[in-house]
């Protein structure tokens, strides 16, 4: 007999040797045991997983000589006839080639027949998501009401291409992906039996490659017994796979550690000399950040399915790096792949990239933004007296002041008035300040009392308060949603106070630089001049706001008027979160 490749060689003959699906095996186990044995299964999961493995398991189990057993035997003449596939009881199908409906057709004639020798008669469909429409809906019924002596087994790796009107005829179970430490012991346990001589390393890189294969990872292995004479090294599977040394990630990342842009484009240059697909650099690149963030993350690279050297290493580059900065980083990694697949010149989006990366600084929290600007705003000295009443409208402006007169004592006449010729004096302003508390002073003159006595009152204020914010917000949103934060307190002395909780300092340090605006929406809302003034205290009617919600309003507010933060918005693509 010729040359029996790995795969073929050490196909699972028992339950115990299907690596990790043990879900399936202990249920069809016991099935078996228990006398619970349905007439159809569907066995899905990706190639090389154990599916038709399985099947034939249990075709065995069915049939043995020793049985029905929840084990077969595998020495008895139908367990032998199985695994050589020379049984006349069990029928194996290719789905891909025996697809039509005269197929179909032949097989429903052959069911009625009893098994030559066996207990069952085990029909096994390979890929049986290839059957035609009309295939599958020449099968329902056999499949729903078939002969007792009849079981049907079907394997595929697509099953969403599979009706459900099939589907729901059969006991389902997927098959999983096997992990790679599973993977890597039983190509250890292989490369015993067989006498292969191998390193750990590259009994790793086979598993990786194998992407859950079992049999993919066997004929990796038997390729690589066949590439080389001696004892196969980590270097010899790169080599022969096309694989990219980890270490050139490691090297690339160094060089964006230390803001090198020409090592990186000497890194470029190297990758594009020796052949590597510039996609397949980024693919195994944006795994290798991706391993960089899970082990900042999670704190320890055990989660990683790698060596302990290789643990050990990403434990020791990633305190290098954080978390955002990381994000970042696979960010411009998947935007060069996307850029790669429009690209005639794929070395272009990659240098772009790697200087991009090479360029970015660290990322700055909120805190750390915010903390920035409190020491800038400490070194500028601030202005002596402060304004947060609006400025007086032009027509306002054309109408000269009411005289000031001093108020009469309950107790005394009322003061002359000045004669018609004598020059009136003009009212002092006095400058609006934000304090802590309403300024508790009544009238001090009857200048101030008619004013009063013209201004809208507090009920009307609140009334239209509403309707205030959203014209606010029509010409600036961020004022307004800065004045929304605040709340009518009273109107005293013609002036309405608007009150802000202590730690809103921002807020009314942006309405003072807008007070044109709110001026404005407040002569529209009431049709005449509302003075007003922000006040700052523990007011119960002042909604508070988290500490995070005001560095989030502060940042936006600053992205609003441009400047420096909108820059770094602009050139680093910043994202306020909310």
């Amino acid at each position: 007999m010729g040359y029996l490749v790995l795969a073929r060689k050490w196909r699972p003959q028992t339950w115990e040797e299907v690596v990790a699906q043990q879900h399936v095996t202990a249920t069809l186990r016991n099935a078996i045991q228990y006398n619970r044995i349905a007439h159809a299964y569907l066995l899905a999961g990706p190639r090389g997983v154990g599916k038709t493995s399985a099947a034939r398991i249990m075709a065995k189990a069915l049939n043995c000589e020793k049985g029905p057993a929840p084990d077969p035997c595998n020495t008895c003449s139908s367990c032998l006839e199985i695994t050589g596939s020379r049984s006349m009881d069990v029928v194996e199908i290719d789905g891909a080639s025996n697809r039509g409906i005269e197929d179909i057709r032949s097989l429903r004639e052959t069911v009625r027949y009893a098994p030559t020798r066996g207990r069952y008669k085990v029909y096994i469909i390979d890929e049986v998501h290839m059957l035609t429409t009309e295939a599958f809906n020449a099968l329902l019924k056999t499949l729903e009401e078939p002969p007792e002596h009849v079981l049907f087994l079907f394997a595929t790796t697509e099953p969403h291409k599979i009706p459900a009107t099939i589907i729901s005829r059969c006991q389902r179970f997927d098959f999983h992906r096997v992990a790679v430490p599973d993977t890597e012991a039983l190509l250890k346990r292989i490369c015993e039996k067989e006498a292969i001589d191998i390193d750990d390393e590259a009994l790793h890189l086979i598993a990786g490659k194998s992407d859950g294969s079992l049999r993919d990872s066997q004929s990796i292995l038997d390729q690589m017994v066949s590439f080389t004479t001696g004892k196969i090294r980590v270097e010899d599977v790169a080599k022969a796979l096309g694989l990219i040394d980890q270490q050139l990630f490691f090297d690339m990342t160094d060089a964006i550690q230390a803001r090198s842009a020409a090592r990186g484009l000497d890194l470029v240059g190297q990758i594009t000399a020796s052949g590597t697909s510039i996609d397949e650099f980024l693919s195994g690149f944006l795994e290798h950040l991706r391993n960089l963030l899970v082990v900042r993350a999670a704190g320890h690279a055990g989660i990683l399915e790698m060596s302990e050297s290789h643990q050990k290493r990403y434990e020791e580059k990633v305190r290098d790096f954080r978390e955002e900065d990381l994000l970042r980083l696979i960010r411009v990694v998947a935007d060069a792949q996307h850029q790669i697949k429009f690209s005639d010149s794929p070395r272009v989006p990659l240098e772009l990239a790697v200087i991009k990366m090479v360029k970015l600084d660290k990322t700055a929290s909120i805190e750390e933004l915010l903390s920035q600007l409190a020491d800038i705003k400490k070194k500028v000295p601030e202005p002596a007296v402060t304004r947060l009443a609006p400025e007086p409208s032009p027509a306002a402006a054309a109408v000269p002041p009411a005289p000031k007169t001093k108020p009469v004592p309950a107790n005394s006449s009322p003061e002359p008035r000045p004669s018609a010729g004598a020059a009136p004096q003009a009212r002092k302003v006095r400058p609006v300040r934000a304090t802590s508390s309403p300024d508790p002073r009544p009238p001090i003159n009857a200048a101030d009392a008619l004013e009063a006595k013209n201004s809208v009152t507090i009920e009307e204020f609140k009334a239209r308060w509403e309707d205030l914010i959203s014209l606010v917000k029509q010409k600036k949103i961020t004022v307004g949603a800065f004045l929304a934060e605040g709340a009518p307190i009273q109107v005293r002395n013609g002036v309405v106070e608007i009150g802000f909780a202590h730690c809103n300092g921002f807020h009314v340090d942006a309405i003072m630089r807008a007070q044109t605006i709110i001026a404005d929406a407040l002569k529209e809302t009431f049709e005449r001049d509302v003075p007003f003034k922000c006040i700052k205290g523990d007011f119960p009617q002042v909604r508070r706001t988290s500490e995070k919600e005001r560095n989030i309003e502060t940042i936006k507010a600053l992205k609003e008027e441009g400047g420096i933060i909108q820059k770094l918005i602009d050139d680093f693509d910043v994202e306020v979160e909310s």
